[in-house]
C-alpha cells in the first residue's frame, strides 16, 4: 500500500510543476496584452493591392534598329491610402516634401506670384486649360468672375492655411506652393483609386532624401516614358501614346483596361496596341498599424509587351524624308530664280515692268507640301513612307497648339489620307484595260491632230497641242505611254467605255482601300456611281476626261504605289503593311510574323505587262522623265502626272516609278502640291532609288 502512494506521488509532483507553469505562461500573456499594447496582433496588420504597371513593347525597323524605346524614370506621388486626413497634417507634409524638391510642383493652378502679388495667369480662353478653371469655380461654387484675391483667400479657409486669427499654417514662402498642390489634387479628383503624380523624373539625390523623410502618403513610383530614337522621322507612322482617350473609353474598359491605362493613341503605337501593351501586375502590400511595410510580394507577376518590328527601313525612311523635304524646296528655289530672272528682263530702268505677260507665275512658286511612299510590289511591305510637312514626335506636347494652326498641317498624313488627282499617271491603268480587253493592241496607231474631235460639243486639246500648236502625230500605246499623248487616251478610253475601264482600274486597288493598318481615305474612282452619288449627270465627255485621269479622280499616294505594283508584278495585289513581326520582349524570339496577302488577282497577260513596261522604260529614258532619268545606271520604269488644282495655283505633279526594269524589287510614287510640273518630283524618287541600289552621285 506505501508502494503504491509513493508511485503515485511521483507523477503528481511533475503535474503539479506543468500546471503551474502554464498559469504563469497565462498570466505573462494577460500581462503583456495590457501593459504593451505597442505589440501587434494579427487584427493589426492592413493588407492592400497595388496595380503594377507592365512594360510596354518597343518598335523597331526591318533590320532590328530600335525606334521606340523605354526609358525608366522615378516620380514621386501621392498615395491617398496613407495620406493625411487632417488639412494640418496634409499641408504641412506638402510643405516638408516641396522643401525638398526645392520647386514648385508643376500644375494647372491659375495664379502665379507670391501670397501678397497673386494675379491671375494670362489664359488663352480657348485652352482646355482655361476650361479646366471654369469648371473649379463652378465646383467651389465661386461666380466664374471670381477675382483672383477672393479665390485665394477662399482656398485659404477651404485648406486651413490659415487660422481664425490670420496666423498662416505653413511658412509664407511655401504657401502658395502647398495651395497648388491641395488644388491640383482637387483637380485631378486625387482618392485611393487615383493617386496623383506631384513631381517627375527626380534626381536620385532627391529620390534619397523623400524616402529619408519618411512622409504620409508620399511614395516613389516608376515609371516608363517612350524614347524615340529617330525623333524627327516616321512621325506619322510610329504615332504616340497617351491616356485613354473619350472616344476610346468604352472600347478599352470593355477590355478591362484601368482607367489610368496608357495606350497608344495613333499610328502604329495604336494599331497594334494588342501586342505592345503589356499585363499589369498586382502587388500585395502588408502594412501595421503605423503604416509600416511588413511584407510584400506578387499576387499576379506583370508581363512586358511584346516588341513590334515594322517593314520600314529607317535608314530609308531618313532619306525618304530628307530627299521629299529637299525637293519642296528646290522647286520653290527654282521657281522663284526663274520668275526673279524674268522680272529683270522685262523691267526697264526706270524699275517698270514692260510686259507683265512675259512673266511666268504658278510654276511652283507656291509649292507647299507633298508625299512620297516606297513599297515592295511582290510582298505589298512599305519600307518608306513619308508626309511633308511633319512633325517632332519628342516634342508633339509642347508643339501641340503651334502644329494646330501651322502652315499646311503637319499633323495630316498625305501619304495616306492625302488624294490628289492621278493626271497622266492613271493612263497605265487605262492602257492595260483596253489591251486586256481588246481595244487595242501593241501596234494599235492613232493620229493625234491636236485636238480631239469626236464630240461637236466638247473638243479637248492634247498637252503638247496647247503648249506648241502641234499634235503628237502618229502614235501606239508605248510611244502614247512615253509622251503622255491625251489624245490616243481620249479615243482609248472612249472605245473602252467607263464601265470596263473601273471595272479593271478597281482591281488594280484605284479607290479601293490597300489595306493598311492605319487610317486611310479610298479615294475615289470617278464614273456614274460617283456622279450619281453627288447628283452629278454622267456625260460622255467625262469618260475621256476620266481616260487622262481628270474628272472626279483621286488617290492617295500608298494607292499609286499598290496600283503600279499590281501592274509590274502581272497582277497580284497585295494588301500594303506595316508590320514585319511580333518578337517577345528584349530576347528577339519570333512570336508572329507576317505573310503576303492577296486582296485579289487581275487577269495580265504577260504580253500586256511587257508593253506597257517598255513604254514606262521609254518615258525614264527620252520621255517625260527623261530630263531626271535618262542618265540613270539601271533600267528602270515610271510615269509622269499633272493636274490643276486651280486657276491661281501651280499644278501638283506626280511621280511614279519601278526598279530594276527586269525583276522589279521597288515601287515609288512622289506627289508635290503645287510643284508646278512633274518632273522635278523625280529627285526624290532618285535619292531613294540610288540608297536602294548603292549607287553614288
Amino acid at each position: 500500500m506505501r508502494k503504491n502512494s509513493r508511485y503515485h506521488f511521483r507523477y503528481i509532483l511533475p503535474t503539479l510543476l506543468f500546471v503551474l507553469v502554464c498559469i504563469c505562461f497565462a498570466a505573462r500573456i494577460i500581462y503583456l496584452q495590457i501593459n504593451a499594447p505597442e505589440l501587434q496582433t494579427s487584427s493589426e496588420l492592413t493588407v492592400r493591392t497595388v496595380a503594377v504597371k507592365a512594360v510596354r513593347g518597343e518598335i523597331y525597323d526591318r533590320n532590328g534598329i530600335k525606334l521606340v524605346a523605354n526609358s525608366y524614370s522615378y516620380n514621386v506621388m501621392l498615395d491617398a491610402n496613407t495620406f493625411p486626413k487632417s488639412n494640418s497634417e496634409k499641408n504641412q507634409t506638402l510643405s516638408t516634401l516641396i522643401d525638398i524638391l526645392g520647386n514648385t510642383p508643376d500644375t494647372q493652378f491659375p495664379v502665379i506670384n507670391g501670397y501678397k502679388e497673386a494675379e491671375y495667369k494670362d489664359f488663352d480662353t480657348n485652352s482646355s486649360e482655361y476650361n479646366g478653371f471654369m469648371k473649379m469655380l463652378d465646383k467651389f461654387k465661386l461666380p466664374r468672375n471670381t477675382s483672383c484675391e477672393d479665390l485665394v483667400s477662399f482656398l485659404l479657409k477651404r485648406y486651413e492655411l490659415v487660422d481664425k486669427n490670420g496666423k498662416l499654417s505653413v511658412n509664407e514662402e511655401m504657401l502658395m506652393s502647398v495651395m497648388a498642390v491641395r488644388y491640383e489634387c482637387e483637380r485631378l479628383s486625387f482618392n485611393s483609386l487615383s493617386p496623383v503624380t506631384i513631381e517627375k523624373n527626380i534626381s536620385m539625390a532627391t529620390l534619397t532624401a523623400v524616402e529619408e523623410a519618411s512622409l504620409d502618403g508620399v511614395k516613389i513610383s516608376k515609371s516608363v516614358d517612350r524614347v524615340y530614337n529617330y525623333p524627327k522621322y516616321a512621325a506619322h507612322i510610329i504615332g504616340r501614346t497617351g491616356k485613354i482617350q473619350a472616344a476610346d473609353l468604352e472600347y478599352y474598359t470593355e477590355k478591362g483596361y484601368p482607367m489610368d491605362a496608357i495606350v497608344g493613341i495613333d499610328g502604329i503605337e495604336k494599331a497594334y496596341e494588342e501586342y505592345l501593351r503589356g499585363i499589369d501586375g498586382t502587388l500585395v502590400i502588408v502594412e501595421d498599424k503605423n503604416k509600416n511595410i511588413v511584407d510584400e510580394y506578387y499576387k499576379k507577376q506583370p508581363v512586358a509587351g511584346n516588341d513590334v518590328y515594322l517593314t520600314i527601313d529607317i535608314n530609308m525612311q531618313i532619306v525618304a524624308e530628307d530627299a521629299l523635304d529637299y525637293n519642296i524646296k528646290y522647286i520653290k528655289e527654282k521657281a522663284d530664280a526663274t520668275i526673279k530672272e524674268e522680272t529683270e528682263k522685262y523691267t526697264d530702268a526706270n524699275g517698270n515692268i514692260i510686259d507683265a505677260s512675259k512673266i511666268p507665275q504658278y510654276i511652283g512658286e507656291d509649292v507647299t507640301s507633298g508625299a512620297v511612299t516606297l513599297v515592295n510590289p511582290n510582298t505589298g511591305e512599305i519600307y518608306a513612307m513619308a508626309s511633308n510637312p511633319t512633325y517632332n514626335l519628342s516634342t508633339y506636347l509642347q508643339d501641340y497648339s503651334s502644329l494646330l494652326t501651322a502652315d499646311n498641317n503637319p499633323l495630316f498624313n498625305r501619304a495616306l489620307m492625302g488624294t490628289y488627282e492621278p493626271g497622266s499617271t492613271f493612263k497605265i491603268g487605262v492602257a492595260a484595260a483596253a489591251l486586256e480587253y481588246g481595244v487595242i493592241n501593241r501596234y494599235t496607231t492613232m493620229y493625234d491632230s491636236g485636238v480631239y474631235k469626236y464630240y461637236p460639243d466638247f473638243q479637248p486639246e492634247c498637252w503638247v497641242y496647247k503648249s506648241h500648236g502641234y499634235g503628237h502625230g502618229t502614235v501606239n500605246v508605248i510611244s502614247a505611254i512615253q509622251h503622255s499623248c491625251n489624245y490616243f487616251f481620249y479615243e482609248t478610253g472612249r472605245l473602252l467605255t467607263i464601265e470596263r475601264m473601273n471595272e479593271f482600274c478597281k482591281k488594280l486597288g484605284l479607290g479601293e482601300s490597300t489595306g493598311i493598318e492605319l487610317p486611310e481615305s479610298n479615294g475615289i474612282l470617278a464614273g456614274p456611281a460617283y456622279s450619281s452619288s453627288i447628283n452629278k449627270q454622267w456625260m460622255p465627255g467625262d469618260t475621256v476626261q476620266s481616260a487622262i485621269g481628270q474628272s472626279d479622280n483621286t488617290f492617295s499616294p500608298l494607292q499609286i504605289s499598290m496600283y503600279l505594283s499590281t501592274m509590274i508584278n502581272g497582277g497580284n495585289r497585295y494588301r500594303a503593311h506595316l508590320l514585319h513581326s511580333v518578337r517577345e520582349f528584349g530576347t528577339n524570339k519570333i512570336i508572329y510574323e507576317e505573310q503576303p496577302e492577296t486582296l485579289n488577282t487581275v487577269e495580265l497577260s504577260a504580253e500586256t505587262v511587257n508593253t506597257i513596261k517598255t513604254g514606262m522604260k521609254s518615258v525614264m529614258e527620252n520621255g517625260t522623265a527623261a530630263p531626271v532619268f535618262s542618265d540613270y545606271p539601271i533600267e528602270i520604269g515610271g510615269k509622269t502626272g499633272t493636274a490643276q488644282v486651280g486657276s491661281k495655283k501651280s499644278n501638283n505633279g506626280i511621280f511614279m516609278a519601278f526598279a530594276p526594269y527586269d525583276n522589279p524589287e521597288i515601287v515609288a510614287s512622289c506627289i508635290i502640291e503645287q510643284a508646278g510640273g512633274s518632273n522635278d518630283c523625280g529627285l526624290t524618287i532618285r535619292k531613294m532609288f540610288n540608297y536602294h541600289f548603292n549607287i553614288i552621285e
